[in-house]
């Protein structure tokens, strides 16, 4: 009789004359969610290095931006090259333009940001009606972020001083619980970004101007806080109006030009505004 032959579970041991048959190795599933999440890692990356760029104007207006720049520049894969440039159109600072052969940062010329002043008075002044005195927290948050916003401008980082600056807006608006429109304000904000590294550059000329400019900045951000806290309506709906035309005031002061009128969504003072010197 036979002994039979012992076998461990944890062994591919068999009988002697048996082939052990082959186990075939099943890949992880986990693999393919893990490119992708390197893929998209990749690609958020590569939107938040050229959107800063742009912003801050180390890619100027006006120039192109093609997949060979990407990735012989900015070092990255042709995947993540596609997509950054596909979502940057997607948020209005890149255009497609076939007839001149590819995609070109968005310009910022007088049409441009007479779009950005209007965009970012017409966000503001709903804004104020809208913003939710009731949100928790929100007084406290401003505050937090302000605090922010003054070591930024202590450093001059204009960069970091209109990211800040966004994020203190963005913060208003988030209040109003209204994903369209602040989908709105946020494609707005990004354009007024690109518009107050403009104005902070050109300001810059003139070190006089550049600080008492950002001490009004920081000054309007503290009555708007105070005006939130106290659930002061009627004010806030004065300051944040005035506090999107320093912008429009800013230009104008540098290009000479004359007083600013209040906002409007009538056909004439979008026109006014566009060709005011």
């Amino acid at each position: 009789m036979k002994k039979p032959v012992k076998t461990d579970s944890r062994s591919t041991t068999r009988p002697r004359g048996r082939p052990v048959p082959a186990v075939a190795v099943k890949p992880s599933k986990s693999q393919p969610a893990l490119k992708a999440q390197h893929s998209a890692s990749q690609t958020e990356a590569a939107v938040d290095l050229i959107r800063s760029q742009i912003i801050d104007l180390s890619l100027e207006p006006g120039s192109k931006l093609d997949e060979p720049l990407l990735v012989n520049h900015f070092k990255l894969g042709r995947t993540p090259a596609r997509e950054a440039i596909s979502r940057l159109i997607a948020e209005g600072l890149v255009n497609s333009l076939p007839n001149r052969g590819g995609t070109f940062v968005r310009n910022l010329n007088l049409v441009e940001i007479g779009e950005v002043i209007f965009a970012y008075q017409l966000v503001e002044t709903v804004m104020a009606q809208l913003c939710r005195f009731d949100d928790p927290g929100i007084v406290e948050d401003l505050e937090a972020i302000q605090a922010r916003y003054t070591q930024k401008i202590r450093s001059k980082s204009f960069l970091g001083i209109t990211s800040v600056n966004e994020e203190f807006h963005l913060r208003m608006h988030r209040s109003i619980g209204n994903t369209l429109f602040y989908e709105f304000a946020l494609s707005t904000h990004r354009h007024v970004r690109r518009l107050l590294v403009l104005l902070y550059k050109l300001e810059n000329a003139a070190k006089s101007i550049l600080e008492a400019q950002l001490e009004i900045n920081m000054g309007e951000h503290r009555e708007i806080i105070n005006a939130i806290r106290r659930k002061d309506r009627c004010a806030l709906s004065a300051l944040l109006p005035a506090h999107a035309r320093q912008a429009q005031t800013r230009l104008l002061s540098i290009m000479n030009g004359s007083a600013v009128p209040p906002l409007s969504i009538e056909r004439s003072a979008i026109e006014s505004l566009i060709i005011s010197k």
